[in-house]
């Protein structure tokens, strides 16, 4: 069961021109060294709006009857709701998903994702539907946070939680500003 026995380049052009596709990836900016064919391959793209197609494959079945692992259908779901966004420094900070039917090997999956948002916003909303042969399996709402860099670049706030055991002379907490401490987290954002 472990044999692909398709080729997935052919069944690709199904969805998407050679030329779109060469267009997509120069105006994509997010996620630039995703796994397609872990992910996706995202074959329509515009201002908050993103369309992909994830062909299944031999990689990710978790058992003799073919079943995908659900893990590869939301990953593929995070990289279209990225696309819709499409910033350099974005990163998924929560979800809510529905699977609605199991997957295949050989199924194709098409997922469209939708950004709703305020362009000043660093919080971004996504809602992702995916659907094989036109029946929805699966959707999501998905929530991206925007940054300025890269996340480990950010600046972390400083922490006033330290054990008990290691700071028996710790600061009462009505001497702690939380002014200081909003501002130090916004400007570790960007804002």
């Amino acid at each position: 069961m472990k044999k692909d026995n398709f080729d997935e380049g052919t069944q690709l052009e199904e969805f998407v021109s050679q030329e779109d596709m060469a267009r997509i990836k120069t105006e994509l900016v997010s996620c630039p060294d995703a796994n397609n064919s872990l992910v996706g391959t995202i074959t329509a793209l515009s201002k908050n709006y993103a369309k992909s197609v994830l062909i299944t494959n031999s990689e990710m079945i978790i058992d003799e009857q073919g079943l995908i692992m659900d893990a590869f259908i939301f990953a593929a779901a995070n990289y279209v709701a990225q696309a819709a966004v499409n910033k350099e420094f974005s990163v998924l900070i929560s979800s809510k998903s529905y699977f609605y039917a199991p997957l295949k090997m050989g199924d194709i999956l098409e997922l469209e994702a939708h950004a709703l948002f305020d362009e000043s916003s660093k919080k971004r909303s996504v809602k992702v539907v995916g659907r094989v042969k036109e029946i929805k399996v699966f959707e999501t709402s998905i929530q991206i946070i925007c940054t300025d860099e890269h996340i480990f670049k950010l600046k972390r706030p400083p922490t006033q939680a330290v054990k008990q055991e290691e700071a028996p002379q710790q600061t009462p907490a009505s001497n702690i500003n939380p002014e200081a401490m909003a501002a130090s987290l916004l400007a570790s954002m960007g804002k």
